[in-house]
């Protein structure tokens, strides 16, 4: 412990009206606590991340959330404060509750979603205890993003999920029969399902769009975080993302609607996996085209404000 010493609020370019800690590799040893917290609680996320299909991404978003943390570990702050110790035992108390909930439940009745999120909340807790009894509030502010990412990979409770699913598939199955109205082909909605003169067409939870939703979320902030500056771009990124999410899943609809009404429910069973496919290239690419678009008017901007500046104090 002897790298991790005291230090004046004057000493180096970072001051502190009181005294902080200097950070440095020397700290690591002190965070495996952590690292143990996350090896199990990535453990446990596996079996969600294997049984359930809208979360088969759990994998990759660790390799991210690795990535991010590893991005930013250059610039962390070398100079920090810990919190005091109470206020991190009474987060570390808060968290002992949901983790034992959780595992009496996953335990004694089932591995459930829900038990996974409340486990996740108490891990989460935990983390963020250690880190910040032993590093402090701006280290931890400066790995917020990283830590806050890794939950789009945790499961959501069912009273949560289905309601978006639900909403997603009725407002889909609702605009689809619009459109289809508007083609002059005669529709009608009867819950997720759009009833054609040949057949019925259901849209189900993939063709709801909630699975590449997931998908343009965990880009969104990723690609986002990586190449935008001003948390304003980053939002409108955002934003793009779930909108385009939602668009080609409703392209993707109207088109197996349609292919039902001219070819019937062979037709639709032909062009099915093509549509899947076709929505996850143009959400993909889309995303890629939108990311260009708005770094480009990021800097732009930037560039216009530094004008701007200039030009007042000439």
């Amino acid at each position: 412990m002897s790298e991790i010493s005291p230090i004046s609020s004057t000493e180096g370019s970072e001051a502190f009206p009181t005294e902080g800690l200097r950070l440095d590799s020397k700290c690591l040893p002190w965070l495996i606590p952590a690292g143990l917290v996350v090896l199990w609680w990535i453990n446990d996320l596996s079996f969600q991340w294997a049984s359930l299909v809208e979360y088969q991404f759990g994998w990759i978003v660790v390799m991210l959330t690795a990535y991010l943390a590893w991005e930013r570990w250059p610039t962390r702050p070398k100079v920090d404060v810990p919190m005091p110790f109470w206020v991190c035992l009474l987060m570390s108390l808060v968290a002992m509750p949901l983790v034992a909930s959780a595992e009496l439940y996953k335990n004694a009745i089932a591995r459930v979603p829900a038990a996974a999120f409340i486990l996740s909340l108490g891990c989460g807790l935990f983390l963020a205890a250690n880190l910040l009894l032993v590093c402090g509030r701006r280290t931890f502010r400066h790995f917020l993003f990283p830590f806050l990412f890794f939950f789009v990979a945790v499961p959501l409770p069912k009273t949560i999920w289905n309601p978006i699913v639900f909403g997603l598939q009725q407002f889909v199955t609702w605009i689809d029969v619009e459109s289809l109205r508007l083609m002059g082909i005669a529709a009608e909605q009867s819950g997720s399902v759009i009833t054609l003169a040949n057949c019925q067409v259901g849209v189900d939870e993939a063709c709801s769009g909630v699975r590449s939703l997931q998908s343009s979320v965990m880009a969104a902030l990723f690609v986002g975080d990586l190449t935008l500056k001003s948390n304003t771009w980053k939002v409108i990124f955002f934003g793009a993302g779930i909108s385009l999410a939602v668009a080609g899943n409703y392209l993707r609809s109207l088109y197996l609607a349609y292919s039902a009404h001219i070819g019937g429910p062979e037709q639709l069973h032909k062009v099915h996996d093509t549509a899947g496919w076709s929505v996850l290239a143009f959400t993909a690419v889309g995303l890629i085209l939108i990311s260009m678009i708005i770094t480009r008017l990021e800097r732009y901007s930037e560039a216009y404000k530094q004008k701007l500046l200039a030009e007042r104090y000439r």
